[in-house]
């Protein structure tokens, strides 16, 4: 049975992912609701027997949702939009895992997808940055996808400049058409079972026990958010309420 991409899931799928990963998680308020204006959202936090420490996991779903055209700002797509963050513990400092998929219906996908490292050190690279190079290198030929960030771009998400300081070498960032949808199903696939990878074997990594790691992590989820505070992603989204 074929995917079709404009009504699949992208969200349950990778929340799914995660939540059998981790095993136990369990849904909380919002710790800021004026993130959640738009759509359906849900966060969850570990439970009791959670297999690795992580502070929250976020999952929006906005479903016929009206957003921007990028390659024409004056038109509005109908759209699936999903967004799914894990932030990490500085305590057990993997790296965060991100993804934000807009489905404009018919058109194209929108995607951004990252594991967005907490360390720069030579080893966490090494660890956790290089699997995530060689994983976008599998889909470099993916129609749509776009290798360097020019000011454009910059000027039509203003929030990637900053992002791109945090993200990892094997960030995935493009507009790719739908008949690809069996090929973005899999690569999101894949980027969350990497990420599923990091934590199963979390337990047994002394580089995330290292007190310079730990400190740096802190430090880096705390500009990370600062920055993200500063955006309004509901911009693309003219009809929705904002923050």
């Amino acid at each position: 049975m074929s995917i079709d991409i404009n009504t699949f899931d992208i969200g349950s799928m990778i929340v799914g992912k995660l939540q059998e990963v981790l095993g136990d998680v369990k849904e909380v308020p919002s710790p800021v609701p004026g993130m959640d204006s738009v759509g359906e959202t849900t966060w969850y936090a570990p439970g009791d027997s959670c297999t690795a420490s992580f502070q929250t996991l976020r999952a929006q779903t906005v479903r016929n949702v009206e957003i921007k055209n990028f390659f024409n700002r004056e038109t509005l797509d109908t759209c699936n939009s999903f967004i799914i963050t894990l932030t990490p513990s500085p305590e057990l400092p993997l790296p965060m895992y991100a993804a934000d998929v807009d489905v404009h219906k018919g058109k194209y996908v929108h995607v951004i997808t990252d594991l967005i490292p907490l360390s720069r050190s030579e080893a966490y690279g090494e660890k956790y940055g290089r699997p995530v190079k060689l994983l976008r290198e599998k889909y470099k030929d993916l129609p749509g996808l776009v290798d360097e960030v020019t000011e454009e771009i910059k000027k039509i998400y203003p929030a990637l400049g900053p992002f791109k300081a945090f993200s990892s070498e094997g960030m995935i960032f493009g507009n790719i058409p739908v008949e690809h949808g069996p090929q973005i199903i899999e690569m999101l696939s894949d980027y969350v079972n990497l990420y599923a990878s990091f934590i199963m074997s979390s337990a047994q990594s002394l580089l995330l026990n290292e007190e310079p790691v730990r400190h740096e992590a802190a430090e880096t989820l705390k500009k990370f958010m600062m920055m993200m505070t500063q955006f309004d992603f509901t911009e693309d989204m003219p009809n929705e309420p904002k923050r």
